[in-house]
This record gives C-alpha cells, sequence and structure tokens, in this order.
C-alpha cells in the first residue's frame, strides 16, 4: 500500500487580551478654567493594531457631566485622535473593535479624569471576543504530492485553500471563542482528485495556542491524523516525513539573502542564508560552498537544516547566526562574484551577483521565496534585511 505523507500545521491566531494606552493631553488657556466649557484632546495610542480582516474602531466618551462623544475609523495607523473632550472627572472610554463584516473582535473600557495643563498615559486592556484560524499545510516548494486545492470546513463554514510558496494555507473569518468546532478537510490533485481528508475537534481559546511536538521547526501547530483515499481507509500519522538525507537535486536548498558590502571597515559583518525547499531534513556535513572559484567554506559536521526553514550563517562579528566561520570573504566587486553551494561535486545553486543584482554598500540583498524559480536573475532581487523570514520587495 502506498502511503502519503503531509503535516498541519495548526496555528489558532485567537486574539488575546491585549493593552493599547489612551495619551490624554488636556489643555486651558487661563489659570481660571471651568470644566464644561474648556475643552481636551485624547490620542489613542494603537501601536500595531493587527487584527485579521479588520473594519473599524469605535471610541464612545461619556460621564455625567458631559454630552456622549463618539468617534470612529475605517483606517488605523496607529492612534486614533479625539478632541472636544470637556475637562473633569470620570470620563468614560469604551473602545469597539470590528471585523470580517462588522463583527464586534475586542472590546475594553477604561475610566480617567481630564485635567487642564496635564498629560497622562492610560492603558486599556481589550479583551477578546473572538478568534481567527490559520492551517497551513507544507507542500515543498516542488509540491511533489500534487496538491492542487483544498477545502476546510467548520461546523457549517467552508474555507477554500491558497497556496504561497510551497505551503497550503486555509484563513478563517471571526470565531466563536471556547466552543467546540468540528473541523474537517481534503485535499485534491490537479485533476479534483480527493488525496487526503481529515479531521479534528478543535478549540479556540482566548489566548494564543501553543501545542509542541517533537518535529523541529513546528510551534503553534498541532497533528491531524489524516486518512488516504488513493488505496482504501488506511489511517496514517500527518508528519513530516521522517527521510534525513544530504541534498541531491539543483535547488534543494538555494541562497536567499546574501551581506557581501558592508559599511563597516574589514568583512566581520559578512553573512549568507539558504533555504531548504523540500519535505526533508537536509544533511550538509559534506556539503561546502565554492566563491570566486578558488575559496571555499565548508559546512560544520552533523550540520542539519529541517524543512522549509533557513539557515543562517556568517562571519565573526554577525549575531544570532546558526554558525558562525571565519576566513572565507566575499567579494563585492570585479569579476570574481560567482558562488555556489555544493555537496561533493554535485552543485546544489549557484548564482553570480553582478549587476544587476542589488549589490550596494551598507545593506543586504534579499530574495522572496516566490521568486526562486527565476534567483538567477538580478531583478528578483531587493535590498533589504531579513534574516531567518522571507523577504518583501516592494
Amino acid at each position: 500500500m502506498q502511503r502519503h505523507f503531509c503535516v498541519l500545521l495548526f496555528t489558532a491566531c485567537s486574539l488575546w487580551a491585549m493593552v493599547i494606552t489612551l495619551f490624554v493631553a488636556a489643555c486651558s488657556s487661563g489659570l481660571n478654567w471651568n470644566a464644561e466649557q474648556e475643552d481636551g484632546a485624547v490620542k489613542l495610542v494603537l501601536g500595531k493594531l493587527q487584527v485579521p480582516l479588520f473594519d473599524s474602531i469605535s471610541v464612545h466618551v461619556s460621564a455625567e457631566s458631559m454630552k456622549s462623544l463618539h468617534i470612529s475609523a475605517n483606517f488605523v495607523n496607529d492612534n486614533v485622535k479625539i478632541e472636544g473632550i470637556p475637562l473633569g472627572e470620570a470620563r468614560k472610554f469604551e473602545v469597539k473593535v470590528y471585523a470580517d463584516g462588522g463583527k464586534e473582535v475586542l472590546t475594553g473600557e477604561v475610566v480617567a479624569n481630564i485635567i487642564a495643563n496635564q498629560t497622562a498615559i492610560i492603558p486599556i486592556y481589550l479583551k477578546a471576543l473572538s478568534g481567527f484560524l490559520r492551517v497551513e499545510i507544507p507542500l515543498g516548494l516542488a509540491n511533489s504530492a500534487d496538491v492542487h486545492s483544498g477545502i476546510l470546513f467548520l461546523d457549517t463554514l467552508k474555507f477554500q485553500m491558497k497556496i504561497e510558496n510551497g505551503k497550503g494555507i486555509f484563513n478563517t473569518g471571526a470565531l466563536p471563542l471556547n466552543q467546540t468546532l468540528t473541523l474537517s478537510l481534503k485535499l485534491m490533485d490537479s485533476d479534483g482528485d480527493t488525496l487526503f481528508i481529515g479531521g479534528k475537534g478543535i478549540i479556540l481559546s482566548s489566548f494564543s495556542q501553543t501545542e509542541t511536538i517533537q518535529l523541529q521547526s513546528t510551534k503553534g501547530s498541532v497533528i491531524l491524523e489524516l486518512e488516504t483515499s488513493l488505496d482504501g481507509p488506511a489511517q496514517i500519522l500527518a508528519m513530516l516525513p521522517s527521510t534525513s538525507r544530504p541534498p541531491e537535486n539543483y535547488g534543494d536548498l538555494f541562497f536567499t539573502e546574501i551581506f557581501a558590502y558592508p559599511k563597516t571597515n574589514g568583512d566581520a559583518f559578512e553573512y549568507m542564508e539558504i533555504y531548504n525547499a523540500t519535505l526533508d531534513t537536509l544533511e550538509l556535513s559534506y556539503c561546502h560552498i565554492k566563491h570566486a572559484k578558488t575559496l571555499i567554506l565548508n559546512m560544520p559536521e552533523s550540520l542539519l537544516i529541517p524543512p522549509m526553514e533557513y539557515l543562517f550563517f556568517g562571519r565573526d562579528s554577525v549575531a544570532n547566526a546558526d554558525f558562525n566561520y571565519q576566513k572565507f570573504t566575499l567579494n563585492n566587486s570585479g569579476l570574481n562574484l560567482d558562488l555556489g553551494f555544493y555537496c561533493g561535486s554535485l552543485a546544489i545553486d549557484s548564482l553570480r551577483y553582478s549587476s544587476p543584482f542589488p549589490l550596494k554598500q551598507g545593506t543586504p540583498m534579499q530574495l522572496p521565496i516566490s521568486n526562486f524559480a527565476d534567483r538567477e536573475y538580478g531583478t528578483s532581487w531587493c535590498l533589504g534585511f531579513s534574516p531567518k523570514q522571507d523577504a518583501s520587495c516592494q
């Protein structure tokens, strides 16, 4: 019986109790002021309010001694300013955040005094009323299982899968918290035939959920059991293949970030990054990087790179690297700009980062994963700094 394996990375992207602040600045034009005549202003400092499918935010200000004020905004950068608040005590601020077609997903309130010539920062704790779910299925950039589409069911709700950078991704709308939901899905090939089905009961809590399994790089995930429909019902554990092997094919891994021209004197801050495009753990012990035909950087012994993960390495002064090296220098000018990754005599990736590659002093060059098929062209790269995460060229 032929068995197929995949993994579901299940992340509960619920909204948890978040803290925002009220920056209160109230001013009067004289020493003798009347609370019913003088006004203050409040800036609601939100920082980066990250709410999926955000619609709007509303703030209601009320007190016994004042006429209520209301303001709403459909677009929020980092703050909402409210003017015309009468000075006085016990001003009540009620905040509501809406998403996914007008559903209230966050709420909170605070009482503060608006006093002339004083500035205060007042925290508001927002309580989550709904959560959002994201399901990721690593497919590999080659997508060897030929997964073409997928459907996710949550009780009576239905969501279609998108494939992005070697992953199948489901994003839901706002979901109720602390209720049991029945999750089921199926994955289809390019002909529409079902490849995998699976299901599980889940509860979305008001806090970020993390369930750790034994695999590497699977934080915030749980394993679901999938059943292949190719050879009749056969229960299998939906996990990444346990295969651990050396790179075997061109493109199994490739360069995604290169810093060859630091601003500082010398080359102590040079670094490189590679990406494992497969669903296997790759063994790099017998691999090396070859530069300018003669320079060789051997990979450390017992070095592994997990599936669909980055390996970040650099010179002596590079912090947070997976490993540091010495006596290997990246050229930043001239003709010798050839860079290749080899395992034995087998070329796994190679490029020549001459113009139009964006080689600039003081800034690394990076490759978005979505450009992997055209990575040998300099126009697929851009300037930027994004170690161990996907680049963004804008």
